[in-house]
Order: C-alpha cells, then structure tokens, then sequence
C-alpha cells in the first residue's frame, strides 16, 4: 500500500511538473511568468493526488482500524 500512495503522488508530482514545462513555452520566460507555472502546476499535483485519495480513502480507512484493532 505505501508504495502505491508514493506511485501516486509521483505522477501528481509528474503532472504538475508537465503544466510547468507547457507553461513556459510561451516564449517569454519571466518571473510572472514562472511564478504563474508553478502556482499551476502545484494546484494540478494536488488536484491529481485528491482525486486518487478520494478513491482510496475508504480502503486506507479499514486497513488502519484493522492494525489498531491488533495492537490493542
């Protein structure tokens, strides 16, 4: 399981930093400009890794009452 959640938050991480790279190709790299891609691309990493947790939480959930339930 905690190599899926760290598959997943590479990929956000790998979407985000494709915003990041389309946003530059503008053609006038500034630090508005740069300053504006990061801001994207961070929003669309979490946006990314939300999605893919609101799937999973459930599961996560049970998992982590399960192991509690054996430690106590």
């Amino acid at each position: 399981m905690n190599k899926e959640i760290i598959w997943n938050i590479i990929n956000s991480l790998l979407a985000g930093a494709l915003v990041f790279l389309g946003a530059l190709t503008t053609g006038e790299i500034t630090f508005k400009s740069l300053l504006a891609a990061l801001v994207a691309s961070v929003i669309i990493a979490v946006i990314q890794f939300k999605t893919y947790w609101e799937k999973e939480e459930e599961e996560y959930k049970v998992i982590a009452s399960v192991k509690l339930g054996a430690f106590i």
